[in-house]
């Protein structure tokens, strides 16, 4: 008995072992393509790596010829050699110089429906079909099936080495025979090669008649409905300021990378050179600006200027981030000042309380008395001057305090909405304004208060009495959370980065997308298209030429808070 039960159990042992055996034999590894993507981090040259479903260390340890030790020095950040790897998270490889990177290589050819559909049981022996995909071009794609570029051209009748993501082409199984030298030819007048067809329902393979005027045709063709331009473009950033990494710079960098990539899934090619320029430094050459269909970046006014006289004007050099910068692109040609300056807000601020002002309404500009009027409070004051607008001044004191209620009471109607606009950028003028504002309002007087993005800035305004004087604010930024896109912008942005977007990673990303875009339809005459608006996520876009031949952004967001403590986008 015990003899049989051994036996027994000896035979469950083999056939597990033997399942086991042929899972392995089945189970092939991940592909992983030795990316072309390349970026600058602490001095050093980096591969930037996003990870597939099923890689593993080991594999992109091999695939670009470095070991694992290395790859855990240069993602710290990351604690990859306790926590692993995810799927879509980038990685940085380093470069290891004289050392050619060879991809490991293991393939599994699959006979799949697409080989049924556009083939017989013997076309599918002599090719398998290969559907393109968004970070793929034809080298990697010819280094996959280690068959050669010309071999994939010729069985496809392929001009141009050019392909598009979801393309579905066909690989050789036999490559030489559609090598030079193999007596392949090209098919002659009436003859035919079945073509295979693309997502965009265009066909990589067809021969048909005359080659050569269909080349011909395909190029006239290509001109006038195929706008879409290769773009090279620089990213200069401070990213290691005061010898640690500024989190805001690589909050933009990750914003304006996802950007890239969403853009190349849309099967735009982008040439995407990054540099860290802190302390001044000006890593990159005159050569290299004069390749660069734009540059984006750097932030300070200083960095803007020493870019500026590196470049010779070769290029577009796009302000970022900061406002101040807007007079440069008053003065020198070739910039865009990205973030729409407080001029632009102010006029909007002022021509949306024209739009909503009715026939028993007030308007009251509010000044702070005994002090010369700045720069901000000036153009508040000229701007509502200027625009024929029917208003009453009032001027006050902060020290003058419950005094001034009754006068500021006296001063409204009863009968309409009174709109109070404060010509005032002093954090404690505007925070008594504020308050002073809020106790009239519950003498039942109906009140709006109107401001551009500098009062949102001083946190020590309570929320609440925003919600009640129902701000409208003409603002730069703001993100509507409600909106599809930018739904999907965070859900992308956290598989990948593992953490929430800050403002500047929403910057990144608008920036990198509109003036990619723009590029891209209309190639190097994209400043001079007509059609310099666009909608981001957080900001929008109208670009309009100074007279010094640089660009300004005056495009303004209007927000409301509401009583029910919501705040909304309205335009």
């Amino acid at each position: 008995m015990n003899r049989y039960l051994t036996t027994f159990v000896a035979s469950l042992c083999l056939t597990a072992a033997s399942g086991t055996i042929t899972a392995a034999q089945e189970y092939v590894a991940p592909q992983v393509v030795v990316s072309t993507d390349k970026v600058r981090y602490n001095g050093k040259v980096y591969y930037s790596h996003i990870v597939q479903e099923r890689q593993t260390l080991y594999s992109i340890s091999k695939a670009y010829n470095v070991t694992l030790q290395e790859i855990y020095d240069a993602n710290p950040n990351l604690h990859l050699n306790t926590e692993g790897l995810k799927k879509d998270q980038i990685i940085l490889i380093p470069i290891k110089e004289g050392v050619t990177q060879t991809p490991t290589r293991t393939t599994k050819v699959e006979t799949t429906a697409d080989n049924k559909a556009d083939s017989g049981d013997d076309k599918a022996k002599e090719y398998t079909i290969h559907r393109v995909k968004w970070f793929e071009d034809l080298t990697s794609i010819a280094r996959k099936y280690m068959v050669s570029k010309e071999s994939i051209m010729n069985i496809n009748g392929m001009t141009s080495e050019k392909v598009r993501r979801k393309d579905k082409i066909k690989i050789p199984t036999h490559p030489e025979k559609w090598e030079k030298g193999s007596g392949y030819e090209v098919a002659s007048a009436g003859s035919s090669t079945e073509g295979t067809s693309t997502e965009s329902g265009s066909s990589t393979g067809a021969v048909t008649g005359d080659d050569s005027t269909c080349s011909e045709n395909d190029g006239v063709f290509d001109r006038i409905f195929n706008k879409r331009h290769k773009t090279s473009m620089a990213l200069l950033l401070p990213f290691n300021t005061a010898k640690k990494a500024d989190s805001q710079m690589m909050d933009f960098y990750c914003g304006a990378l996802l950007a890239a990539k969403d853009l190349g899934e849309e099967g735009r090619e982008i040439d995407m050179n990054v540099y860290d320029v802190a302390g001044g430094a000006m890593p990159v050459t005159e050569e290299r600006f004069s390749e660069s269909d734009f540059v984006i970046g750097p932030v300070s006014n200083t960095d803007i200027a020493r870019t500026i006289n590196a470049s010779k004007g070769k290029t577009w050099i796009v302000s970022p981030l900061d406002p101040r910068a807007e007079v440069l692109a008053d003065t020198i040609p070739n910039i865009i000042q990205a973030p729409s300056p407080t001029k632009a807000q102010i006029a909007d601020m002022v021509r949306w309380v024209d739009s909503d002002l009715k026939t028993n309404d007030k308007v009251i500009l509010i000044t702070q008395k005994g002090v010369a009027a700045n720069g901000y409070s000036a153009n508040v004051i000229n701007e509502v001057r200027n625009s024929g607008l029917r208003h009453s001044d009032l001027s006050f004191n902060i020290l003058e305090g419950r005094q001034i209620m009754g006068r500021i009471s006296a001063m409204m109607t009863d009968n309409g909405t009174n709109r109070v606009v404060v010509a005032s950028d002093s954090k404690a003028f505007v925070i008594e304004v504020v308050r002073l504002l809020y106790l009239i309002s519950s003498q039942k007087k109906e009140i709006v208060l109107y401001s551009t993005s500098k009062l949102r800035t001083f946190e020590e305004i309570d929320v609440e009495q925003l919600h009640t004087l129902n701000l409208h604010s003409s603002v730069s930024y703001f993100v509507d959370y409600d909106s599809k896109d930018v739904q999907n912008f965070l859900m992308k942005y956290r598989a990948l980065y593992g953490t929430e977007p800050s403002r500047t990673a929403f910057q990144g990303y608008d920036l990198m997308k509109f003036f990619t875009t723009a590029h891209s339809e209309y190639g190097s005459k994209w400043d001079k298209s007509g059609n310099l608006k666009g909608t981001g996520l957080q900001s929008d876009f109208n670009l309009v030429k100074t007279s010094r031949g640089g660009y300004l952004n005056d495009a303004v967001r209007r927000i409301v808070y509401n009583p029910d403590y919501s705040v909304n986008l309205i335009r």
